[in-house]
């Protein structure tokens, strides 16, 4: 028996040699009572004392192998329950980030098509605006020459304010964010 590594060896096998006598002399005792106890009909209708002791740690260990896989069950379906949601969080950071790039070309688009529209009213803006500037000299009354003026600066005035006020609010839908 010395000759088998301590790992292959039974846990009872690897007891002191002086607790051989009571292993063995326990090991018998359990065989006999489990063969009294199964194999004998008058005592499994109206057991005694040694076999309800044998029947309660049958049913104690049938109890702890139930407990078990059933703890086992719980820790698989919680590990495969984790992994699912760290899939799903990993679907809505990407899915996310999608959707903050498209946005972010989306607006950027918009940004240029405001610009060039704004950049092309301006030029039209300006042409006109100068040419009216050009005919204030021919008018002849300085009175009807100033209120001109004033009126032609006025609309210039305006006419940037509009569009600074334009690109302002822009900005704003662009910081509004989504949130439906």
């Amino acid at each position: 028996m010395n000759d088998i590594p301590n790992t292959e060896r039974s846990l009872l096998d690897r007891e002191p040699c002086e607790l051989a006598p009571h292993v063995t002399r326990n090991t018998e005792l359990v065989d006999h009572t489990l063969s009294r106890a199964h194999n004998n009909l008058l005592r499994r209708l109206f057991p005694g004392e040694l076999e309800r002791v044998v029947y309660d740690h049958e049913l104690e260990q049938i109890k702890t192998g139930f407990d078990y896989r059933q703890r086992l069950l719980h820790m698989a379906v919680e590990t495969k329950l984790q992994a699912v949601e760290e899939m799903c969080n990993h679907l809505l950071v990407t899915g996310k980030s999608e959707i903050r790039r498209e946005r972010q070309e989306f607006f950027a688009g918009q940004s240029l098509k405001l610009q060039a529209a704004m950049d092309e009213c301006t030029d039209t803006f300006n042409q006109q605006i100068d040419g009216r500037f050009q005919r204030l000299d021919n008018l002849r009354n300085d009175y009807l020459r100033h209120k001109e003026e004033d009126r032609l600066l006025k609309a210039v005035e305006q006419f940037h304010a509009m569009l600074e006020e334009l690109a302002a609010e822009f900005v704003a839908i662009i910081h509004e964010g989504i949130s439906r």
